[in-house]
């Protein structure tokens, strides 16, 4: 395994495996603000104060039952430990990668393409929030960023305000 910037390269048997870091991230669609109106809401997760989302002895006996407690079916779940890495997936969900080395998720090229970016993000985040809850984390998740239509941001511009 060797780690070069962003990218992280495994060799398994002839084959290497790219991975890309992955930050967390909280994405709701059907998220209402205080009018009612319908705006697509981003929340990214911040490290702790080393640089980390979760702690280097994490392991994968302590996972599953911050799984459990979640309620999340076990038996939809796939854990396993490559050396600095443990490797978790969802059925039918993006895999992602916990390394245990520097503390960040990292996912293929692959599953990025596959998936989307916005859906391995969204699959960290929700691991992350469970570790966060089971008092395995320490990251914490930033204030809500809301997308704005041209409509909304040049309404707020006083210089294209109509007079009435």
């Amino acid at each position: 395994m060797k780690l070069t910037g962003i990218c992280l390269k495994v060799n398994r048997e002839k084959e290497t495996i790219r991975l890309t870091k992955i930050i967390p991230v909280e994405t709701d669609r059907e998220y209402r603000d205080e009018s009612g109106e319908k705006r697509p809401m981003q929340r990214q997760w911040q490290p702790d104060k080393f640089g980390r989302f979760f702690p280097a002895n994490l392991s994968m006996e302590q996972i599953k039952p911050v799984l459990v407690k979640a309620r999340v079916k076990m038996e939809n779940v796939m854990l396993e430990r490559h050396d600095d890495l443990i490797v978790y997936q969802y059925k039918g969900k993006p895999s992602i990668r916990l390394n245990l080395a520097d503390g960040g998720f990292y996912a293929s090229l692959s599953q990025i393409e596959e998936h989307s970016k916005e859906a391995v993000q969204q699959q960290a985040h929700i691991l992350l929030e469970n570790l966060k809850k089971a008092g395995l984390s320490s990251a914490v998740i930033g204030k809500p960023v809301f997308a704005s239509s041209a409509r909304q941001v040049l309404g707020q511009l006083k210089t294209y305000k109509k007079d009435s």
